[in-house]
């Protein structure tokens, strides 16, 4: 792979023959507009194609992935610009196989309301690991709040993510509950309750593992709170899926607040799986997987 800064009087197809490159390609793959203008100063990624598929009338994505070895998922991350949709053209040119060895492999999560954008979430999950719908809540007997997660679900199912099923404090007013928090941690039977649902919930919907995230809670709740992720681990574990906690980003154990008193990192990080933490910033925010060993 190759970055070429664009100089003036450079055209995309001076750029891709310089480089040996497909020019609709080069475009496509940089998000160059279809009439090929290009701004000075403007970066373009360019790889090499090592195996490369021309359309004809009559083929689908599926038969083209099938024809090459590939999964459909596979063939959505070589060539973005379809945006994870079924349509394609004759004459059209797919990427098949790119030149160069991969750097090595990561995981990746994405949190997802049940509105968001079709388009935008269909373009981005051949590219996710997990998907992880937001959000099911408690209500007030202890219960699982419903979520409307089905059409996520399908789509992850078709471009091959993972879902994860997120478990927070959000009650039917939209808001995070403390109070919803203490009530199932220090209550056996609806924390036996709830687990309960939760693991049938998983069975039903096919969820791939569970997101606990509860914050704002009281830091005399820290063992309840352990020993609760340890009894979802307790249940799942058989299942073979993933008991995953979200972190409050403390910068020292005796850190105080409320968000993070509760959040104590070496018992949850023992009871869990693996944790998210989480880190905050104006206007936006972005989860880091940290993996326990």
């Amino acid at each position: 792979m190759e970055i070429h800064v664009v100089q003036p009087g450079e055209t995309l197809y001076a750029i891709a023959g310089r480089y040996g490159a497909d020019p609709g390609l080069l475009g496509a793959a940089n998000g160059v507009p279809a009439d090929g203008a290009l701004a000075v100063g403007q970066t373009l990624v360019i790889q090499t194609v090592r195996t490369f598929h021309t359309v004809h009338p009559g083929d689908t994505l599926t038969g083209v992935a099938r024809r090459y070895g590939l999964s459909l998922r596979e063939l959505y991350r070589n060539n973005f610009w379809l945006g994870g949709g079924p349509a394609i053209q004759a004459g059209q040119t797919l990427v098949i196989e790119y030149a160069g060895e991969k750097l090595g492999s990561t995981y990746t999560n994405g949190y997802a309301y049940p509105f968001i954008s079709r388009p935008l979430l269909s373009a981005t999950l051949p590219y996710m690991s997990w998907l992880t719908p937001f959000t099911y809540g408690i209500d007030a007997q202890g219960s699982l709040l419903p979520l409307d997660d089905g059409a996520l679900l399908a789509e992850a199912r078709r471009l091959g993510t993972a879902p994860l099923m997120h478990l927070s404090t959000l009650t039917e007013n939209d808001t995070f509950s403390s109070q919803r928090a203490a009530e199932v941690l220090t209550d056996a039977s609806r924390r036996a309750a709830l687990a309960g649902q939760i693991q049938e919930t998983i069975r039903e919907k096919g969820y791939q593992g569970l997101d606990v995230d509860f914050e704002y809670i009281p830091g005399a709740l820290r063992e309840a709170y352990a020993a609760f992720i340890r009894q979802l681990r307790g249940l799942l574990a058989p299942m073979g899926l993933p008991v995953i906690v979200a972190l409050a980003p403390k910068t020292y154990a005796a850190q105080p607040g409320l968000l993070y008193e509760a959040h104590d990192y070496a018992l949850l990080g023992a009871a869990a799986d693996f944790v998210l933490l989480m880190t905050y910033g104006w206007q936006i925010s972005a989860h880091t997987c940290i993996f326990r060993l």
